[in-house]
């Protein structure tokens, strides 16, 4: 597999764990998720990162309450297929049609999860003032670089045929 689709499936994973941590933070687990606290410090962080004015930060408020009934679904979801797959994979077990069939199912949650966070994302761009847009996009310039880094493809050219 070439480094530009590892990247890429490594792109989508850390969607997914961000999307996972802010729907375990609206399911209202216990712990440090318990009461919105991750999604608070998530737009803390934004807020101090972009410079986020009240309203801004009002408006992202309310895109995000918007968004918790259809993401905290999906979440509800993702932990059901888990289990049917913990349940279907138990002492050893493997039916490789189950186990096929579930992971699909987790694929089009996934799917639909990352679609979820990006349409956030997007409708939170929109709110941002041309700077706060340029602070955004190096810190997900950053985000992608560190990634690259952390696999090792940082600068290196890709093998030709791949």
């Amino acid at each position: 597999m070439n480094r530009k689709r590892i990247v890429v499936g490594l792109a989508a994973l850390l969607v997914v764990v961000g999307v996972a941590a802010l729907g375990q933070s609206l399911a209202g687990k216990g712990g440090h998720w318990h009461g919105g606290d991750f999604l608070n410090r998530r737009i803390a962080h934004l807020t101090r990162a972009l410079d986020l004015n009240d309203a801004q930060q009002q408006q992202v408020k309310s895109l995000v309450e918007a968004q918790r009934p259809a993401l905290k679904g999906l979440m509800q979801q993702m932990a059901s297929q888990r289990a049917q797959m913990l349940t279907a994979t138990q002492n050893g077990q493997f039916d490789a049609a189950k186990v096929q069939a579930i992971a699909n199912q987790q694929g089009q949650t996934l799917a639909n999860l990352i679609v979820a966070r990006q349409e956030l994302q997007s409708k939170i761009y929109t709110l941002l003032t041309p700077e706060q847009r340029t602070k955004f996009d190096q810190m997900q310039q950053r985000r992608l670089e560190h990634m690259q880094k952390w696999l090792g493809s940082g600068s290196q050219s890709q093998p030709q045929g791949q």
